[in-house]
């Protein structure tokens, strides 16, 4: 994939982000997802804006491992702490629609989270993106909010 391209369409994304909700909707952190073992090479992003009791949180994943089944399932989770040392358990479990969506610039998804965006980037959070239960929940990606 032309790297120009999918940085040009990460751009757009969050500057679309950017656009919705009122004045006071106006923080955007933008996360690089850094790839596991399990799918080395590949690249991702997730944008995060702030909508005042809740985040907006948008996906953007340049490939997964092969032989992961379609259409793609993908399961996202927020952790206290950090990629090299998450908690235990999930703070946030985003998984009530796992589908994910091919767009110009890899596989794209939305979630919500239901906490203020400034309560994520208070203490060390990371996010997860993990293949689906049938892909053998393996974890594809990893980004620390900050």
């Amino acid at each position: 994939m032309n790297t120009r391209i999918w940085i040009a369409a990460l751009l757009v994304a969050g500057l679309l982000s950017g656009c919705a909700g009122s004045a006071a909707d106006n923080q955007i952190v933008n996360v690089t997802l850094n790839a596991t073992p399990a799918n080395q090479g590949q690249t991702g992003m997730a944008v995060f804006v702030d909508k005042g009791a809740e985040t907006g949180l948008d996906f953007t994943i340049g490939g997964v491992p092969s032989g992961v089944s379609s259409p793609l399932q993908l399961q996202a989770f927020i952790y206290p702490g950090s990629c090299a040392n998450p908690g235990a358990q999930p703070a946030y479990s985003l998984n009530q629609d796992t589908q994910a969506y091919e767009g110009q610039a890899g596989w794209v998804m939305s979630k919500v989270v239901p906490v203020a965006l400034g309560s994520l980037t208070a203490t060390e959070h990371t996010v997860v993106v993990r293949t689906s239960q049938a892909d053998g929940n393996q974890d594809i990606f990893c980004g620390d909010i900050r």
